[in-house]
C-alpha cells in the first residue's frame, strides 16, 4: 500500500528537511523506510538505539548519504538545535527525514531556530483513499473494530490484530 502523503513527501525532501508527525501506531516509521527505497544510500537511525544514539550524536552516517532518517530525535535533549546545525552544515546531495511522535508538532510554538528549514507532515491512520488500494472490499464492520491503524487493520485476523 502506498500511504497519500508519499509523493509529496519525496518533492519536499528536495526543497527542505521534511518532519513527519503523528500518534503512535500510525505508520510513521513504516512510511520513512518506504521512502528511503527511492535513495541508493539511505541511513535510519532510531535514537531509541543505543547504537544508533551514538552514531547520531557523533553525526558519523557517512558522507555518501543521501537520505537520512532520524526517528524518535525528540527524545534528544535540544534537539531542535541539533537538527538546525545538522540540515546546516549536510551536504548540499543530503536529504533529511525526522519522525516522531506529536511533540515534534509542538515546535511550532517553541521559537524560530529551524524557522524556514522545513516542511511538517502530518501522517494520520489510514484513510479510505488508501484503503481502496487494498484487494479486499472495505469492511466497514473491521474498520470499526480495529481502527484505521495500519497494522490492527492489514493483519490477517482478530488475534493478530489484538496483539
Amino acid at each position: 500500500m502506498e500511504r497519500a502523503q508519499k509523493q509529496t513527501i519525496l518533492k519536499d525532501l528536495e526543497k527542505k528537511l521534511v518532519l513527519l508527525v503523528g500518534p503512535r501506531q500510525c505508520g510513521k516509521t513504516w512510511l520513512a523506510k518506504d521512502i528511503a527505497k527511492n535513495f541508493p544510500n539511505s541511513v535510519y537511525l532510531n535514537y531509541d538505539q543505543q547504537i544508533d544514539k551514538k552514531i547520531i550524536l557523533e553525526q558519523s552516517w557517512l558522507d555518501s548519504t543521501d537520505l537520512l532518517i532520524l526517528d524518535e530525535l525528540h527524545k534528544m535533549r535540544d534537539w531542535k538545535n541539533y537538527l538546525k546545525g545538522v540540515y546546516d552544515t549536510k551536504p548540499e546531495s543530503m536529504r533529511i527525514l525526522v519522525t516522531g511522535s506529536a511533540r515534534l508538532h509542538a515546535y511550532d510554538q517553541l521559537g524560530d531556530s529551524l524557522a524556514g528549514r522545513y516542511f511538517r507532515h502530518r501522517l494520520l491512520p489510514i484513510s479510505l483513499a488508501e484503503l481502496e488500494q487494498i484487494s479486499e472490499p472495505l469492511d466497514i464492520n473491521k474498520l470499526l473494530e480495529r481502527s484505521g491503524f495500519p497494522e490492527p487493520y492489514l493483519a490477517d485476523n482478530t488475534t493478530e490484530a489484538n496483539r
